[in-house]
């Protein structure tokens, strides 16, 4: 398999020119194969946002063509989901409801120059528990049904935390009712969250949007989900940590232990400064007490790169490795335990009940499964930490 690292590179470079206000294009490193690097960049949502400074004089007129159409794409699904949201918020509005508006729809009427750079493909809406129903129908109302089964559903209500709605035109909803799972080592303080909320205009109403401080929470959430492989998320975290005061990043700090999401945002940060080029804040260096010794290892299992190249969504437990690199070190044998043998809420998030629940034949087959993808994982971390 060919190296990457000249395409891997470019693709940093591009993030870091956005980053410092660079206009223009970014020139392309020599030897850049330009198949190579439309394929890094197609598997990373950010190509709305990074292709401004791109160097289209190593891409084909045909390459290009495609390139502005798949933007074009991406920046008129970006309007009709805003322009969904301004529908649905005044049907919500009416029923006695006012939803904090997460991720990225949020993101983009907040913090991006243009709502149109922010690429996402749904929207996510938090309401309070006891608004559910009432949320569902008004929903229904305006033409979404639930996209999975009543018996997923159930289990959904139950070891989850959001449902999937999708409307007659195909736009997909998420209702939160939190932001992580029952069952999960994480935490988000939703009554902080919700009052933090400021509103915004939009159109000729508003909605709620969450603080700078609850966005970079929720996204370091996201990134230990998938894996720390998705470029958005540093981009969203560069544009919010310039907006945070001194008071909000003590808030930050406090509120991130709290959440036992300490490491998973120093590694956020981490990765910012490593692909972005911008340099961690100074009170992240409270958070590690072998802070040198976690950035060899972070080096030395490649994050940032793998990062660039999406390795979350190719290999198997990856994903899963950097969540044990996040957890408390006295809860991460629980949680690998956990990984080989999870319960229903586990199952539930791996979209492997969306008929109802798993036989235990394939439940023991999954273990069997994982065991060895763990074990694989778990070496791959040792070596890196010699």
């Amino acid at each position: 398999m060919r190296d990457m690292q000249i395409e891997t590179t470019y693709l940093s470079d591009l993030a870091r020119a956005w980053a410092s206000g660079v206009q223009g294009a970014v020139p392309a490193p020599d030897g850049l194969d330009a198949d190579t690097f439309m394929r890094l960049i197609g598997q990373q949502p950010v190509l709305q946002t990074l292709v401004p400074c791109l160097d289209r004089t190593v891409l084909q007129p045909s390459v290009c063509r495609r390139l502005d159409q798949e933007v074009e794409v991406a920046e008129r699904r970006t309007v009709m989901l805003l322009l969904e949201l301004e529908r649905v918020l005044p049907a919500l509005a009416e029923v006695g409801c006012r939803p904090v508006v997460l991720k990225g729809a949020s993101l983009a009427l907040t913090v991006y120059p243009r709502p149109e750079d922010r690429w996402f493909v749904d929207l996510d809406l938090l309401v309070a528990q006891d608004e559910l129903s009432t949320v569902y129908e008004a929903l229904q109302r305006l033409g979404y049904h639930f996209s999975e089964n009543a018996a997923a559903g159930e289990l959904y209500d139950r070891y989850h935390f959001h449902r999937i709605m999708v409307s007659n035109q195909g736009v997909c909803l998420e209702v939160h009712w939190a932001v992580t799972l029952p069952e999960s080592v994480y935490s988000h303080d939703l009554e902080a969250l919700t009052h933090g909320a400021v509103e915004i205009p939009l159109g000729g109403a508003s909605f709620l949007a969450p603080s700078a401080v609850d966005q970079i929470l929720h996204g370091v959430l996201q990134s230990i989900a998938d894996g720390f492989g998705d470029l958005r998320r540093l981009l969203d975290l560069h544009l919010l940590d310039g907006r945070l005061t001194a008071e909000e990043r003590e808030q930050l700090c406090a509120r991130a232990r709290a959440a036992n999401l300490s490491t998973g945002l120093w590694l956020q940060y981490f990765l910012r400064e490593q692909i972005l080029g911008a340099e961690a804040p100074a009170f992240l260096h409270r958070f590690c007490g072998s802070e040198s010794a976690m950035m060899r290892t972070m080096e030395q299992l490649g994050v940032a790169e793998s990062c660039l190249t999406g390795r979350a969504e190719r290999d198997r437990g990856y994903a899963d490795l950097m969540h044990w690199v996040c957890v408390p070190r006295n809860l991460r044998g629980s949680e690998m335990r956990r990984y080989i043998f999870p319960g229903m809420g586990g199952l539930v998030n791996s979209g492997l009940c969306r008929n109802g629940p798993l036989p235990m034949w394939k439940r023991w087959r999954l273990a069997a499964t994982r065991s060895l993808v763990a074990g694989r994982m778990i070496s791959e971390w040792a070596r890196a930490a010699v």
